[in-house]
């Protein structure tokens, strides 16, 4: 039990006794440890946007209802709100296309994803950073991870011919876990003084350990970057909502490291989200689908991050309705620390 100083307290003396009551009923014989880290405070930049793309499946597929200029809208959306929003990055949340091994889904989606790449629009050189991440539509046959992502590869990843990788020359594309595929990728991207890292996996019903090490060795790496980690499968509906067994996994092998605040995944319909803390930090994991309205109805999700308030505030929009959903799972304000310094614990 804390004694002293308190929780969460501020303004201490250069000189403070850390203290603490610690009883064990099967020993006489104590000993404890203190960890601690340097505080030291980030730049509080000014506010930022991120954009989410939930479950475009439909709208590549053309099917329940939607066609694939709704996929379009969202990105030419994100395109002309890119400076009055400051929208820094966009993530793709999985399920691009409904069936993997169909060329003209890929077709369609590459036609709105593409759009945040042309620097004639966007007036930047390498368009807006962005990154995808396989949903299980994707891969074929559907929902098996050790099946083929060709498709995807060939327009979001290594090509399987060539050999290069779509977004070679782009400087925030990180890399992927192996040389010949980009089913684990990660991309870095930097917005109001800080700086992230968003490592994407390929959806699975559970972790493999490799993925897991080639994540945490990541997050190690890049100690300064805070991490926003992308599953297709993350968590389920409901607040708090519980994880899928990938999610869990995710979070089980990732949470010691300082620099994780935020997990996202689509998949199942609906919205949810869930807070975890581990050693005093704070992981928030997010659920948006809206796949199940009339093809997902163009909604897509924005973040706006406010360094100096240590805040997200979530909002959902869609450029084909012109509406926002106002519900209490569609729009929200989550705390986190977007000033303190990321060191490692130390004893």
């Amino acid at each position: 039990a804390l004694v002293s100083p308190a929780s969460n307290g501020t303004d201490q003396p250069l000189s403070v006794n850390l203290t603490a009551n610690v009883t064990d009923a099967d020993t006489s014989n104590l000993t404890v440890k203190y960890y601690t880290r340097r505080t030291g405070k980030a730049r509080a930049g000014e506010d930022f946007a991120v954009v989410a793309l939930p479950d475009t499946q439909y709208y590549s597929a053309e099917a329940n209802g939607a066609n694939a200029t709704w996929f379009s809208a969202q990105t030419d959306w994100i395109v002309g709100e890119m400076d009055a929003r400051q929208v820094k990055f966009v993530m793709h949340l999985g399920d691009i296309t409904d069936q993997g091994a169909l060329d003209w889904q890929w077709a369609n989606a590459t036609n709105a994803m593409y759009r945040l790449e042309n620097k004639n629009t966007t007036l930047l050189t390498h368009g807006i950073p962005y990154s995808v991440a396989v949903g299980n539509h994707d891969q074929v046959p559907i929902g098996n991870p050790e099946g083929s992502t060709e498709l995807f590869n060939r327009y979001f990843g290594v090509h399987p011919e060539t050999g290069v990788n779509h977004f070679v020359g782009k400087p925030y594309y990180g890399g992927t876990q192996v040389p010949h595929s980009a089913d684990n990728n990660y991309t870095l991207f930097s917005a109001g003084g800080l700086d992230f890292i968003v490592i994407s996996f390929e959806y699975d019903t559970s972790p493999d350990p490799e993925d897991m090490a080639w994540a945490d060795a990541l997050l190690k790496s890049h100690p300064n970057h805070r991490a926003i980690i992308i599953t297709h499968h993350m968590v389920n509906t409901g607040n708090p909502a519980t994880f899928s067994p990938m999610g869990q996994g995710i979070y089980d092998a990732l949470k010691n490291n300082p620099n994780l605040m935020l997990m996202y995944g689509g998949h199942i319909h609906g919205e949810g989200r869930r807070s975890d803390t581990y050693e005093g930090r704070t992981v928030h994991s997010v659920l948006a689908d809206y796949q199940s309205e009339v093809g997902g109805n163009g909604w897509l999700r924005i973040m706006k991050f406010s360094p100096r308030n240590n805040q997200i505030e979530f909002t959902t929009y869609s450029p084909t309705l012109n509406q926002w959903k106002t519900t209490d799972s569609s729009q929200f304000v989550l705390n986190v620390d977007l000033q303190s310094g990321r060191d490692e614990f130390s004893e």
